[in-house]
């Protein structure tokens, strides 16, 4: 196939559902630094929460960076497998290897501790990670230019994601129970989850096919200056960015936050599983709806508003009350709410690619589409730094037996109130997108080019 031709083949069925078991590769390590990995840090290595949430936002800048110089790396493999899919092989080992990695703190001086945690966080998130979720994200703009199927594929993903983080999320503090609820017991979970990803990531490599060959400039492969200037140009990629950012905070105040809601607040940190199943349930109807009205043609745009509001409906209800069946229902309507979000942003994502080309000429699937990641890194470690500062500031202490009342008040106010500020911006970054209703007209205008483009190369005398 010609370079950045079109390929309006959908991804069959099968292939959308081998394509989804990535998330059994990535989400766990995803899950565990965004839920429990502040926790471990705080009251089982004994770390100061403002010190861990500084380690962790420092690298998220490194990771920032690292999503771009990933993306430009995708858009430049050119093999037999294809540009993003050989990386699902390449890191497959260094992926399982993360998952132990970040648990094997030794006992070293605090800030021994601290420089540990700040190289093997880099190793699994900024390095590893990285080049596997922009991979994972960029794969189905590689297989296909039917934007249908990929949102499909991307809804799909999410559906598993939201699976694996529900199951994850309310087994893991008991599972640590189990094993002994020390150090080493963290270690013989993370040495499981990594063994599986192994087994998942090699499984989609194999999987999985790519059918659209790189683009190439007529000087050779798009430079990265170039791709990042497009994407600099490209409102849309911005307006994206900011959802996931939003979405992922929102995770933050929910998941992260809900932990020591549980144990400070029900006075039960097991509790923590069963507060993010509450919101799991309601994720999965949202997600499970997803793909069907997807398929139907339901605007990306106008499901994320829907998500949106019920999001904020849902820090309503844990305004009014924040337990018993309050908590359920506030819980369930902010899972539901996140399910339909979080199942359209990579569909509107791989959109941007194309108005990216067709508004700068230059089309960099992976690049551009590191706005996953890099949104997601950077709501983690802004929403992981704020809230260790915030719980610091507030007097916390992970190795004490009873917290201060301004702890347990910055708890409170974390989990119930501030979420509702981030549901409003996400309303509004929403309503600002508008590639839905370009779109059609777009991919006219790119066909029209590839074909003319396809013509005047073939008019040129064979060698």
């Amino acid at each position: 196939m010609e370079s950045g031709a079109v390929n309006s083949k959908p991804i069959p069925v099968r292939k959308q559902l081998i394509y989804s078991l990535s998330e059994i590769g990535s989400n766990p390590i995803y899950t565990i630094t965004l839920s429990f990995l502040t926790f471990f840090y705080t009251d089982v290595m004994g770390i100061n929460a403002g010190i861990v949430g500084i380690v962790i936002l420092i690298s998220r800048i490194f990771d920032g960076f690292s999503d771009i110089w990933a993306g430009n790396i995708i858009d430049h493999t050119h093999t037999k497998s294809g540009s993003a899919r050989p990386w699902l092989l390449w890191t497959a080992f260094p992926l399982a290897l993360s998952y132990v990695a970040l648990f094997t703190v030794p006992n070293w001086s605090e800030v021994g501790k601290v420089i540990y945690i700040f190289v093997s966080y880099n190793f699994a998130m900024t390095l590893v990670f990285t080049l596997f979720n922009s991979s994972i994200n960029a794969l189905p703009i590689y297989m296909t230019d039917d934007t249908k199927s990929r949102s499909s594929s991307y809804a799909i993903r999410l559906i598993v994601a939201g699976l694996i983080q529900a199951i994850l999320s309310y087994v893991f503090m008991n599972v640590i129970d189990a094993m002994g609820a020390d150090q080493s017991a963290w270690i013989k979970f993370a040495a499981i989850l990594g063994t599986i990803s192994f087994v998942a990531c090699v499984i989609v490599f194999f999987g999985t096919k790519e059918s659209i060959v790189a683009q190439e400039s007529s000087s050779g492969d798009i430079k990265l200056l170039e791709s990042i200037k497009s994407t600099v140009h490209n409102k849309y990629w911005f307006m994206v960015l900011g959802i996931i950012l939003l979405l992922v905070l929102h995770q933050i105040s929910t998941l992260t936050v809900g932990v020591y809601y549980a144990k400070y607040i029900l006075h039960d940190e097991t509790l923590a599983g069963s507060l993010v199943l509450y919101h799991h349930m309601g994720g999965a109807v949202g997600m499970l709806i997803m793909p069907f009205l997807l398929q139907k043609g339901v605007s990306k745009r106008n499901a994320t508003l829907a998500g949106g509001f019920l999001l904020l409906a849902g820090s309503i209800v844990s305004m009014i009350r924040c337990e018993g069946a309050f908590l359920i229902i506030s819980l369930a309507l902010r899972g539901c709410g996140f399910g339909i979000a979080s199942s359209t942003y990579l569909g509107m994502l791989a959109d941007t690619v194309d108005y990216g080309e067709w508004k700068n000429g230059v089309r960099n699937p992976a690049v551009t589409t590191c706005a996953g990641t890099f949104g997601q890194k950077l709501g983690s470690g802004l929403g992981t730094a704020l809230f260790g500062l915030a719980l610091s500031a507030a007097g916390y202490d992970g190795l004490a037996n009873t917290q201060p009342e301004s702890a347990i008040s910055c708890i409170r106010f974390l989990f119930t109130v501030l979420p509702a500020v981030i549901y409003v911006l996400l309303i509004v970054v929403t309503l600002l997108y508008r590639l839905d209703k370009e779109y059609p007209v777009i991919m006219k205008e790119l066909e029209a080019r590839h074909s003319a483009a396809n013509t005047t190369e073939s008019s040129y005398p064979q060698e």
